[in-house]
């Protein structure tokens, strides 16, 4: 059974001139987005802290938002070019977004401005234009070309539903589930452990739901999630295997509103019983448990 992986296949449209992911080669074998960096932080930037959940919003000296840092979690909301994602085969859908996802080095605190390794960090990742973590998942996607390593080894390439496929089944067979996904994208892929200490990211989406490293977004209240108003792509959202049963099975990504401002996410599962939109009644909004800021 193939996997339903991503719900959309990402075109890069960059001051109105498409362009396709894997348009360029990285000297180690992954290619890169074709894309116009974005401005790096200038001079009068200003950190402001917002609470629920508690966070450090940058702004520029004219206003605009820079970057959203939330306190717990590694992933950071940098404002960049806008792209468009879409896939024609499946749905008239489209969702343009200004949101790269990238892994800071470290989880963000009230002050961590301050730290020495900040200023470097950002000003480096908001001139980066390759690949951030939303436009890595679609790497996996129905139809996504084959991506090789210089050693040889397959990264990236449309990938096919195995249960109980972590990453490196992937790297093997091409196999994956919806935990095995998240530790290919955000761990093999972005760098986030996998093994180690307590800060790793979890096999199991339960595990990744409960004492997983990350900042609770949507509490787990046992009952259906049905508020997405607090959600930044790149969040994951857990989700149980039927609605009103007990346990988080599943785990995607979300990915943010469409064209028609309706919120859709990014997973991996043989039985999500329709698109992966979150408003529709469907197995996704039916199942919608909680969410967390890794």
């Amino acid at each position: 059974m193939r996997a339903k992986v991503l719900v959309l296949v990402t075109v890069l449209a960059v001051s109105g001139a498409a362009a396709v992911h894997y348009a360029s080669q990285g000297p180690d074998g992954i290619k890169l987005a074709s894309a116009t960096a974005a401005p790096a932080p200038r001079v009068g930037e200003r950190f402001t802290r917002l609470t629920d959940p508690a966070r450090t919003v940058v702004t520029s000296a004219g206003g605009a938002v820079v970057a959203t840092l939330t306190d717990g979690s590694r992933t950071v909301t940098l404002n960049g070019p806008a792209r468009t994602f879409a896939e024609p085969g499946s749905t008239q859908a489209t969702l343009t977004t200004t949101a790269w996802v990238r892994l800071a080095p470290h989880p963000w605190s009230a002050d961590a401005e301050r730290a020495p390794w900040f200023k470097p960090w950002l000003a480096a990742a908001t001139r980066d234009a390759t690949p951030d973590l939303l436009a890595i998942g679609t790497q996996y996607l129905k139809g996504a070309p084959t991506v090789r390593a210089r050693t040889g080894t397959r990264i990236a390439g449309q990938a096919t539903f195995g249960r109980d496929a972590d990453y490196d089944e992937y790297l093997r067979t091409g196999a994956i589930d919806s935990a095995g996904f998240v530790r290919l994208v955000y761990g093999y892929r972005a760098g986030y452990p996998l093994q180690g200490d307590a800060s790793v990211l979890p096999r199991t989406a339960a595990a990744m739901a409960g004492a997983g490293p990350g900042t609770p977004i949507v509490p787990d209240t046992g009952q259906q999630a049905t508020d997405y108003s607090r959600l930044q792509p790149g969040d994951l959202m857990f989700f149980t295997k039927a609605p009103g049963t007990d346990g988080v099975t599943r785990v995607g990504i979300y990915f943010g509103l469409d064209g028609t401002g309706r919120p859709r996410v990014l997973g991996d599962s043989p039985d999500n019983g329709g698109p992966s939109l979150l408003d529709r009644g469907n197995d996704y909004a039916q199942t919608f448990r909680s969410a967390k800021r890794l």
